[in-house]
């Protein structure tokens, strides 16, 4: 598989993860296929696919927890 492919496939996915209600709906499943995969990969794909995963958390926990602090805040306006 091509790297387009890749991103092709992953963006196809996405658009079906629309509902993921937290950042643990996506890390979850990410942290319970590393620990799956651990035995059967080397230190250094481990290392790289933890540092991905480690950078989606990040991310994700920045605009969730941002969008939830936006809603609180909106929620008291509207009151």
């Amino acid at each position: 598989m091509e790297k387009e492919e890749a991103i092709a496939v992953m963006s196809h996915l996405a658009g079906k993860l629309e509902h993921v209600l937290t950042i643990e709906d996506v890390v979850s499943p990410f942290a319970e296929f590393l620990a799956h995969i651990r035995s059967s990969i080397s230190e250094e794909d481990f290392a790289f696919l933890a540092t991905i995963g480690a950078m989606i958390y990040l991310k994700g926990f920045r605009e969730y927890d941002s969008s939830v602090q936006t809603d609180r805040l909106m929620a008291k306006l509207r009151k």
